[in-house]
């Protein structure tokens, strides 16, 4: 049978793009190497996370107040309901709904 072991892979890239690698993978916790597998396989490795644009930032903040307010709403108890919106969609979640059958 044949073991999956790790083996050295060679791979090209920039001076540039190998800081890059490294300082992310540090920040990460983590060897380049280990670093770019997690990347390459879809992972999230701590410290990974990329900051937005200012413009996209400055968007995001604008929208604060209002996206504040509607997750107010969906938290508040609903009147004649003694719970929330979002308790209520748990409970109906949560709710088996018989099969029909023919």
């Amino acid at each position: 049978m044949t073991e999956d072991r790790a083996r050295q892979r060679s791979y090209y890239c920039s001076a540039k793009q190998q800081a890059i690698i490294s300082r992310r993978a540090k920040k990460a916790g983590m060897s380049r190497s280990a670093f770019m597998v997690a990347c390459a396989l879809h992972d999230d490795p701590v410290g990974t996370e990329t900051m937005a644009a200012p413009d996209e930032l400055r968007a995001l903040l604008d929208h604060l107040p209002a996206s504040a307010e509607v997750v107010t709403r969906l938290m508040a108890p609903v009147p004649d309901l003694g719970m929330s919106v979002v308790d209520a969609l748990e409970f109906l979640c949560r709710l088996k709904v018989p099969e029909s059958g023919p």
